[in-house]
C-alpha cells in the first residue's frame, strides 16, 4: 500500500488540505453552511476523485438556489458530487433527481476503461446500492431520488419538468456527441434564470471541452457564472 493511502498519512492529508480550502472559503462566503460541507468532506475522504474546489462550488451553487429547489444531475457514479449537492439545499421539497445507469456505461474509450478498472476492483456490477447506502449514512435520503436511466431516456422521463429545474449539474458520457445530445436534451429542462454546469471542461475529456463550447457559441447560455477546477457554470 502506498504512503499515502496509510490511514494515519491519508487522515493528515485530508485535515490540511481540507483545512486550507475551508479557510479561504468561509472568507468568501461567510454566509454558507460550511459545517455541513465538512461533514460530507470526511463521509468521503477516502474518494479522491474530486478536488475540495471543485465539490466547494457545487456546494455553494446548490446553497445559492432558492428554496426547495429541483435539481438533476446526469452522471452520478456512487453519489459523492450529489451528497454535496444535496447537503447545500434548503427546504423541505428540494430534490436532486441523480440520472445514472449506475453501471459506468460509456462510449468514451478512456472512461469505459477507467469504469472497468473500478467495477473489477469493487467485485460489483452496479454503484446503486452504494449511491444509497451513501446518502442513508449522511442522512440525506429525502433530497434524492435515483433515476436508474440512460441520460437521453431519462431526460425524456423527466419531461414533464421542463422549464422548472433550477439547477442541473451534467457530468455523464464524455464523449463528444454524448455531451452535445446532454446538451441538447437536458438545457430545454432548466427554468429561465436558471442555472447548467458541467464537469471536465478543459480537461482530458477534449469532447466535453468542444462540445460546451459549440453550445456557448451557439446561444444555448446566457452568461458565464462561474469556474472552479474543471467545472463551468453558466446561467440560462
Amino acid at each position: 500500500m502506498a504512503l499515502k493511502h496509510w490511514p494515519l498519512v491519508r487522515d493528515l492529508r485530508f485535515a490540511q488540505k481540507c483545512g486550507r480550502f475551508l479557510r479561504g472559503a468561509r472568507k468568501r462566503r461567510p454566509d454558507l453552511a460550511w459545517a455541513e460541507f465538512l461533514r460530507i468532506a470526511r463521509h468521503f475522504k477516502q474518494d479522491d476523485m474530486g478536488s475540495f474546489a471543485e465539490r466547494g462550488y457545487l456546494f455553494q451553487l446548490a446553497s445559492d438556489l432558492p428554496e426547495d429547489a429541483q435539481v438533476i444531475e446526469v452522471g452520478s457514479w456512487m453519489g459523492a458530487s450529489t451528497c454535496f449537492l444535496a447537503g447545500g439545499l434548503r427546504g423541505p421539497r428540494a430534490k436532486i433527481f441523480a440520472v445514472d445507469n449506475f453501471q459506468g456505461l460509456s462510449t468514451c474509450g478512456e472512461d469505459a476503461a477507467w469504469y472497468d478498472r473500478h467495477f473489477r476492483s469493487l467485485g460489483a456490477k452496479s454503484t446503486l446500492d452504494i449511491f444509497r447506502a451513501n446518502f442513508a449514512t449522511l442522512g440525506l435520503s429525502a433530497r434524492s431520488e435515483p433515476v436508474v436511466s440512460d441520460s437521453l431516456a431519462a431526460a425524456a422521463q423527466l419531461a414533464a419538468k421542463q422549464g422548472a429545474i433550477d439547477f442541473i449539474f451534467i457530468d455523464g458520457d464524455h464523449s463528444y456527441d454524448a455531451c452535445r445530445a446532454d446538451i441538447r436534451a437536458w438545457t430545454p429542462l432548466v427554468k429561465a434564470g436558471g442555472v447548467i454546469a458541467f464537469h471536465d471542461f478543459g480537461s482530458r475529456a477534449d469532447g466535453v471541452t468542444r462540445a460546451i463550447f459549440e453550445a456557448t457559441k451557439a446561444g444555448a447560455f446566457a452568461e458565464i457564472i462561474g469556474v472552479a477546477g474543471t467545472i463551468i457554470a453558466f446561467r440560462k
